[in-house]
């Protein structure tokens, strides 16, 4: 099939009690109506897959996925003149299938809030950028922490996100680009959309935060809790590890954050941006490198996050040559390059 013709009367036949299958179908029917360019027709109608079928002269869309967990990420579609399949192995692959078919149309999503859509076409048939397509997933595992997720890290300030319409749009264009998973900052992981749940989207929480889990107001009364950099304590980046008042406080700010949100299977804790080996100097730091200092910090996170859900998890940024002798929790995995933000 060269392309597809907008014009015809398709319904989208949608498997039952799926979110986001109903999801993806709206927007596939939202979509085809706004290429139609208000020719008076209605827009595509959506079809319970478990009752009757329509007619055999009736042009489908169908809609079909498996019931296994996001880690099964996997989809593929293909389109003839009066039937396109698309199929998930999972909720969240048939979400990517579904975007996967329209981008292809040409439609794309190049912000929040924005739509795109390609030039009218002639005879109403718009051609496939890529006529189908298999992307099977890249794990074969269950272990979650060890899925190659396609993250987007939300790097915004907190009173941009206080509009839910705001919070939703993210949502909305993360999914249409077919991510897998949304890094919201820790601050506004109470603010999460539930919206996600709709299209089989992640919602995890933290990002570049490590060093949000020692309060800089602390800096004026006590900079001891603060790295040294020859031999000047420093406000900005990271703190010193080694104090066990720092440790303490650590561990008492990550579990505040970490029950915004229970329901939140991984977080993210790295350090700032270029403060990868800006750690601390002083005489009781020296004795262990970046990376062991890195560790240290992350492992009193996962303590406290062992204590508010025992079943999550916490990334922390370490580079492939980089190591150390300090043992990791086991409800920390590394991760060796970090996802877009």
């Amino acid at each position: 099939m060269a392309g597809f013709d907008v014009s015809k009367e398709w319904a989208i036949l949608v498997p039952p009690n799926s979110a986001a299958a109903k999801k993806g179908a709206e927007d596939i029917s939202r979509c085809i109506a706004l290429l139609r360019k208000d020719k008076g027709q209605d827009a595509p109608a959506l079809l319970d897959a478990s009752g009757d079928a329509p007619p055999e002269s009736v042009p489908v869309i169908v809609l079909n996925s498996e019931n296994a967990g996001p880690e099964r990420n996997g989809f593929t579609w293909r389109a003839g003149a009066a039937r396109v399949e698309i199929f998930g192995e999972s909720p969240r692959g048939l979400c990517k299938g579904v975007y996967d078919f329209l981008l292809s149309l040409g439609i794309s999503w190049p912000e929040p809030g924005k739509e795109v859509l390609p030039s009218p076409a002639e005879n109403d048939i718009y051609p496939f950028k890529t006529n189908g397509a298999y992307q099977p997933s890249k794990f074969e595992g269950e272990d979650l922490k060890k899925a190659p997720w396609h993250r987007f890290v939300v790097k915004t300030k907190k009173t941009s996100l206080k509009s839910s319409k705001k919070r939703e749009a993210f949502v909305a264009w993360a999914a249409r680009n077919k991510y897998d998973a949304l890094v919201f900052p820790l601050e506004c992981l109470d603010k999460a959309p539930k919206l996600a749940d709709d299209y089989a989207l992640l919602i995890e929480g933290g990002g570049r935060e490590l060093s949000l889990l020692l309060p800089r107001k602390l800096f004026l009364f006590h900079k001891e809790l603060f790295r040294m950099e020859e031999g000047k304590r420093q406000k900005r980046i990271n703190f010193c590890p080694t104090n066990h008042e720092t440790i303490k406080i650590i561990r008492t700010e990550a579990e505040k954050y970490f029950r915004l949100s229970k329901n939140v299977k991984v977080f993210h804790l790295w350090p700032d941006k270029g403060g990868e080996k800006s750690w601390c100097s002083c005489p009781s730091c020296r004795a262990f490198t970046p990376a062991e200092q890195n560790r240290i910090a992350v492992n009193a996170a996962a303590d406290a996050l062992a204590v508010v859900n025992s079943n999550a998890f916490i990334s922390f940024y370490e580079s492939p040559e980089e190591g150390g002798d300090i043992p990791l929790r086991q409800n920390l995995f590394k991760l060796e390059e970090l996802p877009a933000e």
